[in-house]
């Protein structure tokens, strides 16, 4: 009963009140609150989608599990091929060397495939810009770039780039150039558009590929955030294959990614913090303007638990109503930002993608973090809301019947 009573209260309170300046105090905590979740919401979203978009342009190209001095035609292969998570493996080799071009010298990474497995030219034929990667087939010396890195060269299919590698020898390094035709770029929309060759295995220069890289069987997941299970389920197998994860290379990358969304997701609840603490000052200050209302209903016997609820259930109110605008708010606005930064770009004159791989800004939102960020603010806000209720519950009677 004293429940219902609490809540019945709380609502008269909050549609009726005899100071505008406690209203306004409270206004100015729901606008605050609203807001800040707005901002925590769509940051968070926008970082998931950058985390996410580097993920799928960047682990779609290197790759996950690299299995070194090991040959597509090993017998161990099919027990690994039949291991949770792996869809496919083929012979693989990644090396380093130099095209130039017209006078143009660039370093690029050098991944030597099979092209008679399909899956090893997937990922460069969905990107393919000019010309077919599935045409690759070892004869001729035939290579794929990334559209920017052709572009610096000025070359388009049809033209010839030439390699330059070093090849391991007892007098010490010698220098091997080999002209490639280019037969297609593609543009994964990362860093490797800039510092990726792809050709056949055998068409690298040197003979001998172990000396000049690292040759292998490269190995697809189905996730490749499992890359390490997966490489710790190969070692217990085969504890004598050397095994080597996309991990190694970019998981520092990565790593960055996450501990800049934990920070930026501890900064930004700060303001939700101080969003709510603001809820403290304007339920202070109702808890003032009622203190005869608070008089009148202990002396008619009303317990104090019941005024506590009261006015907790006024700042639940409050606090629960900014934090679900600013979640919905925040989910539009994630949806809508591609169309925010066109718009201040247009007005003024800046593009926030400018100088960037992307050309629309990504947006991820995931159901859990909104469940975070609804949870953490919703205890801050109940913990601000508490400390005036209690304060009203312990009000003197007497104190404010002459008030």
């Amino acid at each position: 009963m004293s429940s219902s009573v609490a809540w019945y209260l709380a609502v008269r309170y909050l549609r009726t009140r005899r100071k505008q300046f406690a209203a306004f105090i409270t206004w100015i905590s729901l606008a605050g609150l609203t807001l800040g979740v707005l901002v925590l919401t769509v940051v968070l979203s926008v970082m998931n989608g950058f985390d996410h978009e580097l993920r799928t342009r960047i682990l779609g190209t290197v790759p996950h599990v690299l299995l070194q001095g090991l040959k597509r035609s090993d017998p161990r292969m099919a027990e690994i091929l039949s291991l949770p998570g792996v869809t496919g493996g083929y012979d693989f080799f990644m090396g380093h060397g130099m095209l130039t071009s017209s006078g143009v010298v660039n370093p690029v990474t050098v991944y030597g495939l099979d092209p008679t497995d399909a899956s090893a030219l997937q990922t460069f034929s969905e990107h393919a810009v000019q010309g077919d990667p599935r045409s690759l087939e070892g004869r001729g010396r035939e290579i794929l770039l990334g559209e920017p890195l052709a572009a610096r060269f000025g070359l388009i299919p049809g033209d010839t780039v030439v390699l330059i590698v070093s090849e391991p020898g007892p007098s010490g390094l010698t220098p091997r150039l080999q002209p490639y035709h280019l037969i297609g770029t593609f543009e994964i929309g990362a860093e490797l558009d800039y510092t990726l060759a792809v050709m056949a295995m055998e068409d690298f220069p040197v003979a001998d590929l172990a000396s000049a890289g690292s040759v292998g069987v490269r190995l697809t997941l189905e996730d490749p955030l499992l890359a390490d299970r997966v490489s710790r389920n190969i070692l217990n197998r085969f504890p004598d294959l050397e095994v080597e994860s996309w991990t190694d290379t970019y998981g520092e990358l990565f790593q960055a990614v996450r501990l800049e969304k934990v920070m930026m997701f501890l900064i930004l609840l700060m303001v939700v913090a101080v969003a709510s603490f603001n809820i403290v000052s304007g339920q202070m200050m109702v808890v003032t303007d009622k203190r005869a209302d608070i008089a009148i209903l202990r002396t008619m016997g009303a317990e104090g638990r019941t005024i506590l609820q009261t006015f907790l259930f006024q700042g639940v109110v409050i606090s629960g109503a900014g934090i679900v605008v600013g979640l919905l708010l925040g989910v539009l606005v994630s949806h809508r930002i591609t169309e925010i930064v066109a718009w201040m770009k247009a007005w003024f004159g800046f593009g926030l993608l400018d100088g960037t791989y992307f050309v629309e800004v990504p947006v991820l939102v995931q159901g859990g973090d909104l469940a975070v960020i609804a949870a953490l603010s919703g205890v801050l806000c109940l913990i601000s809301a508490w400390l005036p209720a209690r304060r009203a519950a312990g009000l003197n009677p007497v104190e404010g019947l002459h008030y």
